[in-house]
């Protein structure tokens, strides 16, 4: 059995994006790392589109969860009522492939924000995190034994 220079390029991509998190101070290297762990693709196009596809939904979610989060942190049936307002909101901008993402950064923010006057810090540190791993992967599947097409 081998390990694959993708495989490889996956751990170091994940490493360097917690290193870079740390770094700048952010409080969970968690999401950096997923980013890159997800959007590291076989070629350089499904790079791309995984982390633009992870980019806006990240930003829709985000957004959406610092609104309502601002009003009804931890609120479960506001929960619900903002998954709606996604999905409606990446159907009319055809991201379709962004809502799962966007539905995982509202909840995330949503029922982790216990006080509601973190939840724009929360939101903008969850995009920098996401951010971050995205632009490693492409970086390091760009440079590092880049993937022929």
């Amino acid at each position: 059995m081998n390990i694959g220079l993708r495989n490889i390029k996956t751990a170091l991509s994940v490493f360097l994006s917690i290193l870079i998190s740390n770094f700048v101070g952010l409080d969970y290297p968690f999401y950096a790392a997923i980013a890159s762990l997800v959007c590291m693709q076989s070629t350089l196009e499904k790079t791309f589109i995984t982390g633009k596809n992870r980019l806006l939904g990240t930003a829709v979610g985000a957004l959406l969860g610092f609104i309502f989060a601002s009003v009804f942190p931890t609120n479960a049936i506001f929960s619900a009522i903002g998954i709606i307002v996604l999905i409606y909101i990446c159907n009319k901008l055809e991201w379709n492939d962004a809502i799962s993402m966007a539905g995982i950064v509202f909840l995330a923010i949503m029922l982790n924000i216990k006080d509601n006057k973190h939840a724009l810090i929360y939101s903008y540190k969850r995009l920098l995190e996401t951010l971050i791993g995205i632009v490693v992967a492409f970086l390091v599947n760009s440079f590092i034994f880049p993937p022929e097409k």
